[in-house]
């Protein structure tokens, strides 16, 4: 009789402990869209590079959105900067314009965001002056370089002969948007206003190659 007591004892025991186990609940892997920009480039001959993580330099997606009344189409410009908050050099190509009507959709559909990227990939790009693209239903990039002085360059659509090319690599989308990421090769002339000589000057960009994304 007493073994038998001991034996339900420790049945008793062991079942006690194994309710108290706390079963570990592992989430659901999240999908992470992996996000890395880069500058290759000459400028006026020295090369020039940016990499994302290194010396603080990242990516930084934006956009600026021109709300019109119907018919008028509406649009959006996108932009792509690669900057350091330990460097003035920096790098920003303005790409646009998507047009769509937003009396029927309050903003592009990724849909629309998707497939005007996609169309323009590994085509020949135009130059624009942001004005060009602002008021006109025309698609076009302008170039924006900021030198180690932190003068501000820009390129110009009256310069001849420029012209850069997309390619979209990848659109995906995770917890925190809906991305297009592209290579985007180009060379061109930027220019400033020189106040002391009270003229436009220029320098050249040569070869860039630059990998970075879009954001919707």
């Amino acid at each position: 009789m007493r073994k038998s007591f001991f034996f339900f004892l420790t049945i008793g025991t062991l079942l006690g402990l194994s309710s108290c186990i706390k079963h570990e609940v592992i989430p659901a892997p999240v999908n992470t869209v992996d996000l890395n920009a880069s500058l290759n480039s000459y400028v006026n001959g020295t090369q020039v590079e940016f990499t994302q993580n290194v010396n603080g330099y990242k990516g930084i997606a934006g956009k600026d959105v021109y709300i019109y009344a119907s018919p008028v189409l509406s649009k959006v410009i996108y932009s792509s900067t690669i900057a350091s908050p330990y460097s003035s050099q920096a790098l920003k190509i303005s790409f646009g314009a998507l047009d769509w009507d937003a009396s029927a959709n309050s903003d592009p559909t990724l849909t629309m965001f998707n497939d005007y990227h996609s169309s323009n990939s590994q085509v020949a790009i135009p130059f624009k002056d942001y004005s060009t693209l602002v008021n006109n239903s025309v698609d076009g990039i302008q170039v924006e370089y900021t030198d180690k002085y932190g003068v501000i360059w820009k390129s110009k659509e009256s310069d001849p002969n420029q012209s850069a090319t997309f390619t979209v690599l990848k659109q995906a989308s995770d917890n925190t948007g809906d991305y297009s990421l592209f290579e985007c090769s180009f060379s061109c002339k930027v220019w400033t206003y020189d106040v002391q000589l009270a003229q436009d000057k220029s320098i050249d960009i040569n070869n860039a190659v630059v990998r970075a994304w879009f954001k919707k």
